[in-house]
């Protein structure tokens, strides 16, 4: 299985909710996926999720630039290479540590159209924003 990393913040946070019927099936396939073969490869173009996502054109996204950047944050907070295998639960816990339980998801991907239902099941609030 091929995952780009900004969906290592998609994945735990997916609710049934997608761009499309087909991204959504998609999306709730590679999650039951992933639990059961336990690991993936990173990549960084598009990957197993992007598979049935209106935006993709190619190897890319019509949003390139920001899902490239979301891609580069969490690769650097996570400490992780592109070309490598890794096992799904111990980068769950990562994710958890590093990046929900600190709060960083608006930094990250705060101007995501899915940050509001991200930050509203995570608990996380932007800068600035009131309680």
């Amino acid at each position: 299985m091929k995952l780009r990393a900004h969906h290592l913040l998609c994945l735990p946070n997916f609710i049934g909710e997608g761009y499309s019927d087909a991204f959504t099936a998609n999306i709730a396939a590679q999650k039951r996926r992933l639990a059961a073969e336990g690991g993936f490869t990173l990549t960084e173009g598009a990957d197993d999720i992007c598979a049935a996502c209106p935006h993709r054109r190619g190897e890319s996204c019509v949003s390139q630039d920001k899902v490239s950047r979301y891609d580069a944050a969490v690769r650097r907070l996570l400490g992780l290479e592109p070309g490598k295998s890794y096992r799904a639960a111990a980068l769950e816990e990562r994710v958890r540590a590093e990046i929900l339980e600190k709060h960083r998801l608006a930094e990250i991907c705060g101007d995501c159209e899915w940050y509001p239902l991200c930050a509203s099941l995570t608990g996380e609030r932007k800068e600035g924003q009131n309680t």
